[in-house]
């Protein structure tokens, strides 16, 4: 990696790094002149935003593991029903 690649790829992290710092100075400035009622209506619809997100993938890692078990289950009934018949199966 010669010096202008890395330079430049250095002054890309600052550029990210810099936009990151001032949205969040942005959104703190935001957030101290909200009025109360608002303020509390943002946390809530956040809190319920987060909750949702959150949800659905521990959710969808259950489903996955309930299905794949079964599949399991189904799988090993039929290589043990072809055993006893005395198919030649390869796994």
């Amino acid at each position: 990696m010669n010096k202008t690649t890395y330079r430049t790829f250095g002054a890309t992290l600052e550029d990210v790094a810099r936009d990151i710092v001032r949205a969040c100075r942005d959104a703190a400035g935001t957030i101290a002149t909200m009025p109360w009622p608002a303020m509390l209506v943002c946390c809530i619809g956040l809190a319920i935003v987060f909750t949702l997100i959150t949800s659905v993938l521990p959710l969808a890692l259950f489903l996955f593991l309930v299905f794949m078990a079964i599949k399991l289950v189904i799988v090993a009934f039929a290589v043990n029903s072809r055993r006893k018949r005395g198919d030649d199966y390869q796994l």
